[in-house]
């Protein structure tokens, strides 16, 4: 499977309790939060561990 830059999207969705989710189905990374502030920051530090883990796996890969 290959994914083009330009296919990510991220959705921002408001809850009907007035908390956040905001979501990046393509890449498996989901945030939430009381409020919006707090949805982005949980959502930034998903996606920087996810695009860690994503990094020391393709490391891994061509170390021989």
């Amino acid at each position: 499977m290959s994914v083009k830059i330009k296919d990510i999207k991220t959705k921002v969705i408001k809850e009907d309790e007035g908390s956040y989710s905001i979501t990046c189905s393509a890449l498996g990374v989901y945030g939430t939060g009381k409020n919006l502030q707090d949805a982005k920051k949980n959502y930034l530090k998903a996606l920087e561990l996810h695009l860690f883990v994503l990094r020391e796996k393709a490391i891994e890969s061509i170390v021989i």
